[in-house]
């Protein structure tokens, strides 16, 4: 009996310790879980809180330091930026090696009529724009595409210039003006460019009036006949062709309102070709096969330049020839000094 009695106080215990081992397992579960809200949680907080604010203080104190040497450059700036070293002198001032038709010297210009020589200093914030202008202004010059600082103190400027493709005779009194323009129908300098070339450019004559140099002709007949003349190119003095004259008065197809141009030889052979290329007139040849009809008109009859050549020519459509009317002329007797005599 002391035995079981023994057995039956050991089963008694046993449910006893394992409720026991269960309760601490809670207890201790629970204390594992409620220490970092309650033990650790406001300290992790705590350092967080610090870390921030010396963060701020830092930022607070970079944007300060920054705002202050701001503020210091802005008063010393002008006096350093105007430093010698700083400033451009004209020999550092280089620009696009201009093309052969220009014979003028188009940067002594600039920086001369500018007063470029040491004016402008490379850490002046508006240093580009300011050495852009002058040149942009310019009448040989069409645009400045880049602007390069150098060190020392120096700027390149690559540019594009103007190039002659046509003059326009204008009257002059008694005379007549030939004066140069380019692709977008822009004045040059008449001066600057030699009158044996003017001579030999594509001559657009019947435009009256003329705008100051640098700028372009307000007559819109300008802009066609320079087109014309610039796709020509090199073609115009094989062709032996000498005027491009546009019509008078517009011409009107439903709601387009365009100019005709009329192409005349040294040799008065005149050719009918049309508008210019920008019209865009709907159902106009394209310029290319106007020229191949042209082309193919020279080789049936020889250069525009022979008194074989037709006296029209009509390329718009198809192609169209018209005989040349010469005067036969009269026979004449003409003494030399030596009393020889020729016909």
């Amino acid at each position: 009996m002391a035995r079981k009695s023994s057995k039956a106080s050991e089963e008694a215990a046993a449910p006893a310790t394992g409720k026991s081992k269960r309760s601490k397992a809670v207890v201790e579960d629970e204390y594992v879980d409620d220490e970092p809200a309650g033990g650790l949680g406001p300290k992790i907080a705590d350092a967080m809180t610090r870390r921030r604010f010396k963060a701020a203080v830092a930022i607070g104190v970079v944007g300060l330091m920054a705002w202050g040497a701001k503020s210091a450059w802005r008063v010393a700036a002008p006096t350093i930026a105007a430093r010698e070293g700083y400033l451009v002198p004209a020999d550092r001032i280089t620009v696009t090696d201009p093309p052969e038709w220009i014979v003028s010297d188009v940067r002594a210009q600039v920086v001369e009529t500018a007063g470029l020589d040491r004016r402008l200093s490379i850490l002046d914030p508006g240093f580009a724009e300011s050495v852009k202008q002058p040149f942009a202004m310019h009448p040989w010059i069409r645009s400045v595409d880049r602007v390069e600082k150098r060190v020392p103190a120096g700027v390149f400027l690559e540019v594009t210039y103007r190039k002659p493709v046509a003059v326009i005779e204008t009257p002059d009194g008694n005379s007549r003006k030939l004066l140069p323009a380019d692709i977008m129908g822009v004045l040059l300098p008449a001066e600057e460019v030699p009158l044996i070339r003017r001579e030999h450019l594509p001559r657009v004559t019947g435009i009256v009036g003329q705008p100051p140099v640098g700028q372009a002709w307000e007559d819109p007949r300008v802009y066609g006949a320079v087109e014309i003349a610039a796709m020509l190119g090199h073609l115009w003095e094989q062709l032996h062709l000498q005027e491009i004259t546009p019509s008078t008065r517009p011409e009107v197809s439903g709601t387009h309102q365009y100019f005709v141009y009329e192409l005349v030889s040294r040799h008065g052979t005149r050719i009918q070709w049309g508008p210019a290329p920008r019209a865009k007139l709907p159902g106009e040849d394209a310029f290319a096969v106007k020229l191949e009809r042209l082309q193919e008109c020279i080789k049936k009859y020889g250069p525009l330049d022979s008194l074989d050549a037709p006296g029209t020519i009509n390329v718009r459509g198809g192609l169209q020839v018209g005989p040349r009317m010469v005067k036969k002329p009269t026979e004449r007797m003409v003494k030399k000094p030596e009393d020889d005599v020729v016909k």
